[in-house]
């Protein structure tokens, strides 16, 4: 399996919420959990390289997308460390966000399902540290777009993978220490930056960028 290569190295899965990978079983594991999971691969993708002398020949580098829905619809990716520094993890991101941004949501902007999702009024009302900084505020939650918002929890210490948000819009939205205990009850205690990104800023930004590049 491909994917192995990116979830058995120490450099990659440094700042992961979750070890290296011991065997191909455990990455076929959570591929397969993955797959089953509640986003259903509609919104968390894997991220495969297109061989140019064979356009149906994808090779899977790496993995990029919301793993966790509403109030966080918080993102996550990593690749093969062999494919950094070329721009792809950034160009994953960038269609990723025009694609997540797109979607409707399945919910009638006037239904009322307040008793079956938890959503943020104000910080005082979040059920956890995290939430004040992730959770979808409930206007939010009532419109007409699946992705009102999309949130990431980065260790402080990745500043490749902050540098890589911020160019894509996230800003700064929280800081929390000793946020997530990384190997179980005897594994090390890490803190969490959050950072956010608007759908209506984002769709602001690119149309800058568009104007600009004419």
């Amino acid at each position: 399996m491909p994917l192995h290569e990116a979830f058995s190295d120490p450099e990659v899965m440094r700042y992961w919420s979750s070890l290296p990978h011991k065997d191909l079983a455990q990455s076929e594991s959570w591929i397969s959990s993955m797959i089953d999971s509640s986003q259903n691969g509609l919104t968390d993708f894997i991220i495969c390289l297109r061989d140019p002398s064979s356009p149906d020949q994808l090779t899977p580098i790496g993995k990029i997308g919301v793993y966790s829905g509403p109030p966080s619809n918080e993102v996550g990716f990593l690749i093969a460390k062999r494919h950094w520094r070329k721009g792809l993890a950034g160009e994953a991101m960038s269609h990723t966000l025009e694609y997540l941004f797109g979607l409707k949501s399945p919910v009638s902007p006037n239904a009322d399902d307040s008793g079956s999702k938890k959503y943020v009024e104000t910080e005082a009302r979040a059920s956890s540290p995290a939430e004040q900084f992730t959770g979808l505020m409930w206007k939010q939650a009532k419109g007409e777009w699946q992705y009102p918002s999309i949130t990431a929890d980065t260790d402080p210490r990745n500043t490749a993978s902050i540098g890589l948000l911020r160019k894509a819009g996230f800003v700064e939205s929280g800081y929390l220490k000793r946020s997530m205990q990384i190997g179980g009850e005897d594994g090390k205690w890490v803190d969490s930056l959050y950072l956010r990104l608007d759908r209506d800023v984002w769709l602001s930004r690119n149309a800058g960028q568009a104007a600009r590049g004419r």
